[in-house]
């Protein structure tokens, strides 16, 4: 460090010496010029500002109230054609606003790496002095000294390390907001389709109780039943429409949740299919939960991937501060000069006053013991922070593991009985035609099939989150048209 140093100032003394020489040989008046030239040099760099352009609240509402499916990307069909889950991602990836201001923030952290290469630029200082001898003279002296900071060995580079870390981890946070819009867009998508195909049912199922109002109505004239028995067909009538009523809403409420993941109002959604074909064919889904899917999940995760650059970021800081136990110098090499002097000067020449300065920090009442203890705390704050994610993910991947054989089973054991619901339906129906049964028999029993298709059909809700929740624990899709996107999509980088 000392040679650094000295090989330093050397170069220092020899630049000022050559300036020196050079101003000796100019005319008096070329100190005014020079200094008035510099200092519009300074004046000019400070006015180079790129312009101000301010958002228009209006403007930019207007414009994403007309953002259309239509026409954005060459690699995407028309909507109107339907798309599957791998193409309405692509259109989120292009339009959802969040994840625009996360890869903007990303590219703000990222413009830090520029900063921190930079070389400190000399500090100028200009200055005037009035002095006056014991002799009588008296005169203006005037001069000018630049300061230039000789940084400790590793600090520049350690600054380019941080500002590296932060890049990194500002992109898994771009990582992680992507497989977010990812899962919002899943869901609802899901939604959707259960919505209506809930809705259908529910249609199907208002009408038999419809029917069956209308055959208690009938024998309840008739005195075949009492008025309780046409009450509670009533009642059952108005809570099926009820649950249709709901289940309308909820197909809304969704398609909402929809525009909003993809990044367009609802009103652009208006004439576009919503196609999940076989949603609730959960026998197709055999997730690979092998132990290579998990390990890759505990290492590139983006989360932890957050918490790891979070790490090495406490321990780059932790570095910095121990390097402050050594000084930093400054070398101040600095110039003057006087018209008439302040003593006799029978050629009034111009009298030259040649500088050369250091300073630095003395470690006199501490050594940074107080920062580098926070730093250390920091540090080993860091890392339990990682050790909790990690915990945290573990957990996630074990619960998802557990409940997904259960929702499946479940979604098996609703399939079943549906099934067997359909056969008494049926059952029913060739009785009917035998004429060994009646028409409300058979009307309550074609009830109960599609309560048992409902049920079916939650069962195979449930078990479908309960496969996104095992997604979301590996942060990779298992099934469907996203497994053949590029990779890239999920491990975007910001330039």
């Amino acid at each position: 460090m000392q040679g650094r140093h000295a090989a330093f100032v050397a170069a220092i003394e020899g630049c000022w010496a050559a300036f020196i020489a050079s101003r000796r040989r100019m005319a008096p008046s070329s100190g005014t010029t020079a200094s008035v030239a510099l200092c519009t040099a300074l004046l000019a760099a400070c006015a180079a500002v790129p312009p101000r352009t301010p958002p228009d609240p209006a403007a930019t509402a207007q414009a994403f109230a007309a953002r259309r499916l239509d026409n954005l990307s060459p690699n995407l069909p028309p909507p109107a054609s339907g798309w599957d889950r791998a193409q309405w991602l692509n259109a989120a990836l292009l339009l959802n606003p969040q994840l625009a201001e996360e890869r903007a923030r990303a590219t703000a952290v990222a413009a830090g790496e520029r900063t921190a290469a930079q070389i400190r630029n000399p500090t100028l200082n200009l200055f005037g002095e009035y002095i006056t001898a014991a002799a009588g003279g008296a005169a203006w002296l005037y001069g000018l000294s630049m300061d230039f900071l000789l940084q400790r060995p590793g600090d520049r580079s350690r600054a380019k390390r941080s500002a590296a870390l932060e890049t990194q981890a500002a992109q898994s946070d771009v990582a992680e907001s992507i497989w977010q819009v990812r899962t919002a867009l899943r869901q609802s998508l899901l939604d959707v389709v259960y919505a209506r195909d809930e809705a259908a049912l529910l249609q199907q199922l208002v009408a038999a109780r419809e029917k069956l109002q209308e055959s208690a109505r009938a024998n309840l004239d008739a005195g075949e039943i009492a008025g309780s028995e046409a009450l509670r067909t009533q009642l059952e009538l108005s809570a099926a429409r009820q649950r249709l009523n709901q289940v309308l809403m909820q197909d809304s409420e969704a398609q909402g949740r929809l525009a909003a993941a993809v990044g367009v109002p609802a009103a652009a959604l208006d004439g576009v299919p919503l196609r999940w074909p076989q949603w609730d064919r959960i026998a197709a889904l055999y997730p690979d939960l092998s132990g290579s899917i998990r390990q890759e999940a505990l290492i590139d995760r983006p989360d932890l991937v957050r918490a790891l650059r979070e790490y090495d970021l406490a321990e780059t800081t932790l570095q910095s501060e121990v390097a402050r136990r050594w000084p930093e110098f400054h070398i101040t090499p600095g110039y003057a000069w006087d018209n008439g002097g302040v003593r006799e000067n029978q050629l009034n020449e111009t009298l030259h006053d040649n500088e050369l300065g250091m300073s630095l920090e003395l470690p006199i009442f501490n050594r940074n013991e107080g920062p580098i203890g926070e730093a250390v705390a920091r540090r080993e704050l860091a890392g339990k922070h990682l050790e909790s994610i990690q915990a945290g993910l573990f957990m996630q991947m074990e619960q998802a593991e557990r409940n997904w054989p259960r929702a499946r089973l479940a979604w098996e054991d609703a399939t079943a009985a549906a099934v067997l619901a359909q056969q008494r339906r049926q059952a029913e129906q060739r009785a009917l035609s035998a004429g060994a049964s009646d028409r409300p028999t058979l009307l309550l029993a074609q009830a109960e099939a599609i309560e048992t298709q409902l049920l079916g059909l939650q069962a195979a809700y449930a078990a479908q989150q309960a496969f996104a929740a095992l997604e979301d624990a590996y942060r990779r899709p298992l099934e469907g048209p996203e497994c053949a996107m590029p990779l890239s999509w999920r491990t975007e980088k910001t330039s």
